[in-house]
């Protein structure tokens, strides 16, 4: 039992301030949030904790010494420093899995894990290195990698949401806004007008500052308007955490509003998250952002195949993994992005920040729907003003950045499978250009169905606004002429479903492929299509497949029972398609998008069957729908 003490002396705080962890928070803040406390004298050789030891509830911050973390049953053995001992464990609440032996006469200050939340829950910026922290830690420990990207990336904010949602009228006063909140206990209230309609978000935080800033007005006669977020962030229920996490850091925000069917469905915060990924097992391991080389992506990449193999031991892989195992191909994505604009930096003494640009994700990365394996997908849009020399250079970076994403283990675009896997890089009236002509009716190339396709898109660096400013181009340019969608469903290829007549599969005769067929080009891509072209002509912006089926559903375009049919064979071809590869990449085969029906059982094989039949009862009516409009 760890003996506490009382008060925190200035002594202790001013060797808590040398490390990063505390280096921005004040005296005052550390003094009152560490109230539960423990300070520790050990000598050469004694344990902090050994391996299989109870959690003490809390973490050990090294003062002076030296500790060494060791695995008896391998060779892991790390030094620690002038930093936190026992991170790993803080996250589980379990055991201890290394000894922690003193390499020198140290000095600990245990912290109780009540304030360590306190700390976390009070400094952004101590939430995110102790983060970071345990990232790097769980780097080195063996094997934890695999288990923790697997349970981690797969927990949703719907895990920690706040529900119901309280709400405040726009024209209330500020001090009413406060006194819900204490009645509720939250510390956030989502602003409505007297229609319902979402108006905005106030916290506790927002009025505290903007309080603090006003002290000379009379704060009782303010409107709660002029306190509140007017773009909360916002989440559908199934988002990963460990994405809302990093979009709202990036934001620079405390909460955000958890959308569902197009209404607030509840409130989360990041102390609600970070609070579920500190308090549950193995919930915390993508350590992305704190890598340096692109080795270690290439590791990560690894990984993800790992995982999958590792959940499929126990169950079917499904759509919500799909959903999970994208946020971790974007994360990928958007490292390689920085870890190649730092090169260019230092190698070429160009900063793509100097210039407005937005780069773009494209199709199924966008959609949150890609596999263990997708193809690159990629383009740039460059402000009109960015000048000749550095578009050059623009185009040479983004042939890089392809070349890298190569390296790493994605595949290389293929101009002639997809004409928007093409890395273009143009300026922004070039694209309005290039898109004019996609949508002109004299345009009878294959590219014309990019005009669509540029619907998927997600800004991943740079400037929203641009890709943003495209997307609604396409889509007020669709909306103007109707006849565009229908000259894009003159090119839709032919429904070909690899399922004969007689109700056997078809599959190739011979070659590389022989006794397979290609699950995304022959099945998934006409779901995702149509859906996407039918959700253009009903104006929905939502862009994941499902969403947009759903919404089509409740705007009548659809029926109740092809929705329903629909999304059967989208989960199920996914789920298929996922599963598959999951086998290939067991087997050490090249992991691609065919499949080998010899390889299911037989009541998979009905299973695919039917979900192949309904995607062609879905897809021809939707060809059917907007050739009549």
């Amino acid at each position: 039992m760890i003996e506490e003490s009382m008060t925190l002396s200035n002594t202790i705080i001013e060797k808590l301030k040398t490390q990063h962890l505390f280096e921005n928070l004040s005296s005052e803040d550390i003094k009152s949030a560490i109230t539960r406390f423990a300070e520790i004298h050990i000598l050469t050789g004694e344990l902090v904790f050994r391996k299989g030891e109870r959690y003490h509830k809390g973490i050990y911050f090294l003062l002076n010494g030296e500790i060494s973390l060791s695995n008896p049953n391998s060779s892991i053995n790390i030094s620690c420093s002038n930093c936190p001992v026992g991170l790993s464990t803080f996250l589980g609440k379990t055991m201890y899995t290394m000894n922690a032996v003193a390499q020198a006469d140290c000095d600990l200050l245990f912290v109780h894990e009540l304030c360590i939340y306190r700390l976390m829950e009070l400094s952004d910026d101590f939430r995110t290195k102790l983060i970071k922290d345990i990232q790097v830690r769980l780097t080195h420990l063996e094997n934890s990698s695999n288990t923790f990207l697997m349970q981690s990336i797969y927990q949703t904010v719907s895990g920690v949401m706040s529900s119901p949602v309280i709400t405040i009228q726009t024209g209330k006063s500020v001090v009413k806004a406060a006194n819900l909140m204490k009645e509720h206990k939250i510390s956030s209230l989502l602003v409505v007008n007297r229609k319902q309609i979402v108006k905005g978000l106030v916290t506790s935080t927002d009025l505290t500052r903007k309080f603090l800033v006003d002290l000379e007005n009379n704060i009782n006669n303010q409107d709660v308007e002029n306190y509140m977020d007017l773009e909360p962030v916002t989440f559908p229920p199934e988002f990963p955490i460990v994405e809302a996490l990093n979009e709202l850091q990036i934001a620079g925000k405390t909460h955000g509003v958890v959308m569902q069917n197009s209404k607030p469905a509840a409130i989360v915060s990041i102390h609600n998250i970070s609070t579920m990924l500190f308090e549950n097992s193995h919930l915390y391991c993508t350590h992305i952002d704190n890598m340096t080389k692109f080795e270690e992506l290439k590791i990560v990449f690894t990984q993800i195949y790992r995982a999958a193999k590792t959940l499929a031991t126990s169950s079917r892989v499904s759509r919500e993994e799909l959903t999970a195992l994208s946020s971790i191909h974007r994360a990928i994505h958007k490292k390689a992005f920085q870890l190649t604009s730092d090169a260019f930096k230092t190698e070429k003494n160009f900063k793509l920040t100097d210039y407005s640009y937005c780069y773009l994700l494209l199709g199924a990365g966008a959609r949150r729907e890609m596999d263990l394996r997708p193809q690159i997908n990629n383009a740039f849009i460059l402000a009109d003003d960015v000048p000749e020399e550095a578009e050059k250079i623009f185009i040479e970076f983004a042939a890089k950045y392809h070349e890298n994403l190569v390296n790493i283990g994605y595949y290389p675009h293929n101009s002639n499978d997809d004409v928007m896997t093409i890395n273009m890089v143009l300026k922004y009236s070039k694209w309005i250009e290039e898109i004019d002509g996609w949508a002109s009716k004299s345009n009878k190339s294959d590219k014309k169905y990019a005009f669509a396709m540029l619907i998927d898109i997600a800004a991943l660096e740079g400037d929203i606004k641009l890709a943003w400013s495209i997307r609604n181009y396409i889509l007020r340019k669709a909306a103007d002429r109707p006849a565009i969608l229908s000259a894009l469903v003159k090119q839709y290829p032919a429904i070909k479903i690899p399922v004969s007549q007689f109700g056997s599969f078809i599959v190739e005769k011979d070659g590389e492929y022989e006794g397979m067929f290609n699950l995304k080009t022959q099945a998934l891509s006409y779901i995702v299509n149509i859906t996407r072209l039918l959700a253009i002509y009903a104006g929905i912006t939502d862009m994941g497949t499902i969403e947009r089926i759903e919404h089509l559903e409740r705007k009548k375009i659809i029926s109740e029972e092809l929705a329903t049919q629909a999304i059967i064979a989208f989960d199920t071809i996914t789920e298929t398609l996922i599963n598959e590869q999951v086998n290939q990449s067991v087997n050490n085969q090249k992991v691609t998008s065919y499949i080998s029906p010899a390889s299911l059982s037989l009541f998979y094989q009905e299973k695919l069957k039917r979900a192949l039949q309904f995607a062609t009862i879905y897809t021809s009516y939707g060809v059917k729908f907007l050739n009549e409009i």
